[in-house]
């Protein structure tokens, strides 16, 4: 698990000592050893090092001590397999060379199938692993690979550059075309260290604050900075060839916990302590449970977010799972004070807004495990509502979808169902299938007049005639699934801790979404096929339970009492100054005193607004007249 940043162009060469400053920048990513790709004068390539590069390698030259050069490949490196300074990159191999960020868990039986084949191998690493498949099967590579990476491949012979990322887009990877150069890297700090100024991108800033829309699109919230789309490749010739590798596919027979068996067994390889953020749902629990049951694990240790409100704490059903497991469980207090302390570090952390306080609860967590054990790897729960139906809006989807497809008898027998477990009318409950059937006509509106003009956004790939699957394969593959991926990803790198998430193996994704859309919700049940596992594995407080938390905080409550002062003083700022020329800052105030009143209450969006707020200030981002 790693950082990686690059430069390439036909035209133009890049200062070394500016490379390297911007390269630092993402030194949290890999603590461990760093090193450089250089071509040098005479078109030959160097292999160079950096301040913070392995002392087997003192022998060789420092990059920001060369002259500038048409081609810079930089890696920073978090090591967990094979701690050796064999798994030290750039990696080379003929005519390819490897930056790399992730881990491929099948690289054992890639090996052997490579050996198999006549290749020779001089370490442990997954990273050589990758580098020889590529050089045999070339693109098809990557869909052998189980795991997560974002990768360059420099083809010395071809002069050519390949940029990949992994399936789901676990692991990020940031290019923009800059006077002609490629320039691309793990975070967008590094990209954006090129550009002369940073101007907003609208269509960004309408998706988040209309929809809670973030990971969208390959766009970001600053102009001319793409996110590499996952499952995808970049071929640059001096142009951007794109073309994707991957596409979900069905599966006969699913076997779902087969799969899940063989996803959590890939990804506890590791030459390093692996540990596990626990909630007290039952996605966490499940894989905690099976690795002290199922993988004989006697000695574990996880952490979970508390707080001093009862009403949000999810201890006592955690204490349950702890009780089985005789696992090392830590709790992690977290105040209204850490959010306000922190939010201008997330802001640069997750380089950009954030949907909820949530992501501050992972952040807390992975503070906590840098700074409190020798944890490096984490397992964790995501993906699993997104792949088996897990949240409370699946529902509706569920029951509009049984009506459009005329299974009326199962309809009116699953409405009854939930209309008793979420303890709402018969007309409340078909009101709310209206309001979801018809919102993607109407919800394009300019919501509380906000915005001075309407902007333009993109929409979703439908893949299933299904109404519910397509649902599902959104959640995946549009929004939210990305946006927890990243805040994933930016929370634990930034403490230098690589996160695993067995759900999202591509064998279970695709097992999940072989299943009919009638064996997601059964009798009123979501996540059926987990909780079919979880039935004797978990303790039945957990399967039992009738609320839905997920990974929560006291938000609300917060920014109405602790917080109140602070966001006063934010929005007072947005009444007298603005934020974008595009957004009334009247209206925005107004809804702000309303709120505060109690007689608006979309608490969510008051929240966005003081987001964007101090990314703004924090991005130092402009506007393009």
């Amino acid at each position: 698990m790693c950082g990686i940043t690059g430069f390439y162009s036909y035209k133009n060469k890049m200062n070394t000592k500016k490379y390297y400053e911007a390269h630092k920048k993402i030194a949290h990513r890999g603590p461990d050893d760093e090193g450089f790709l250089y071509k040098n004068k005479k078109n030959g390539l160097n292999y160079l090092i950096g301040d913070d590069s392995i002392k087997e390698l003192n022998n060789k030259e420092l990059i920001y001590e060369q002259e500038a050069s048409s081609l810079i490949l930089g890696h920073r490196r978090l090591s967990i397999i094979d701690l050796s300074a064999h798994g030290h990159q750039p990696y080379i191999y003929e005519h390819l060379s490897l930056v790399y960020n992730g881990e491929i868990y099948n690289y054992i039986e890639l090996r052997e199938e490579l050996i198999e084949l006549g290749y020779i191998f001089d370490t442990n690493s997954d990273t050589e692993v990758f580098l020889k498949a590529y050089h045999y099967w070339g693109v098809e590579s990557f869909n052998k690979f189980n795991g997560m990476w974002a990768s360059a491949i420099y083809d010395e012979r071809e002069d050519k550059l390949l940029l990949t990322r992994d399936r789901f887009g676990i692991k990020p990877l940031y290019y923009s075309i800059i006077d002609d150069n490629l320039i691309f890297g793990s975070e967008i700090k590094f990209v954006a260290s090129f550009l002369e100024k940073k101007y907003i991108n609208e269509s960004l800033v309408f998706s988040y604050i209309r929809y809670a829309h973030l990971e969208h699109s390959n766009e970001t919230f600053i102009k001319d900075i793409n996110s590499l789309e996952e499952g995808s490749f970049i071929l640059y010739d001096g142009n951007i060839n794109y073309k994707k590798y991957y596409n979900l596919e069905e599966r006969e027979n699913p076997n779902i916990e087969q799969t899940l068996d063989s996803a959590i067994k890939l990804r506890m390889r590791s030459d390093v302590e692996v540990g596990a953020l626990l909630s007290g749902g039952i996605d966490s629990s499940i894989l905690v449970c099976k690795l002290h049951r199922d993988f004989n694990i006697k000695t574990f240790k996880t952490f979970t977010a508390d707080f001093k409100e009862k009403k949000f704490s999810e201890k006592n059903y955690v204490e349950d799972t702890l009780k089985q497991t005789a696992y090392n469980g830590h709790f992690i207090n977290i105040t209204a004070k850490n959010i306000s302390d922190s939010i201008e570090e997330m802001m640069y952390i997750h380089e950009t807004p954030v949907r909820s306080m949530s992501v501050f609860l992972q952040y807390e967590i992975f503070k906590y495990v840098k700074e409190n054990t020798n944890v490096k790897v984490t397992l964790s729960g995501q993906g699993a509502d997104e792949i088996f139906s897990g949240y409370t809006n699946d529902y509706f989807y569920y029951l509009i979808s049984l009506l459009l497809e005329f299974n009326l008898a199962l309809f009116i027998k699953e409405f009854y169902i939930i209309r008793e477990k979420l303890n709402i009318t018969n007309f409340s409950l078909i009101k709310r299938l209206l309001i979801i059937y018809f919102h993607e006509k109407l919800s394009k509106k300019n919501k509380y007049n906000i915005f001075y003009k309407e902007i333009k956004v993109s929409g979703y790939m439908k893949k299933y005639n299904n109404f519910f699957k397509n649902q599902l394969y959104k959640g995946l593959s549009f929004s939210a699934l990305k946006e927890y991926l990243r805040d994933e990803d930016k929370n634990s790198m930034f403490f230098s801790i690589e996160s695993r998430l067995p759900y999202l193996d591509y064998n279970l994704v695709e097992e999940a979404f072989s299943l009919k859309s009638t064996e997601y919700i059964k009798s009123g049940e979501t996540k059926y096929e987990l909780k079919n596992i979880a039935r004797h594995l978990i303790p039945k407080s957990i399967l039992n339970r009738k609320d839905k938390m997920g990974f929560v905080s006291p938000q609300e409550v917060w920014q109405r009492e602790e917080l109140k002062e602070e966001f006063d003083k934010i929005f007072e700022d947005i009444h007298e100054n603005g934020l974008f020329s595009f957004l009334d800052k009247n209206v925005i105030y107004s809804l702000y005193v309303d709120y505060q009143n109690y007689k608006f209450n979309d608490w969510t969006l008051i929240w966005r607004l003081y987001c964007l707020y101090y990314y703004k200030k924090v991005w130092n981002i402009e506007e393009k007249v």
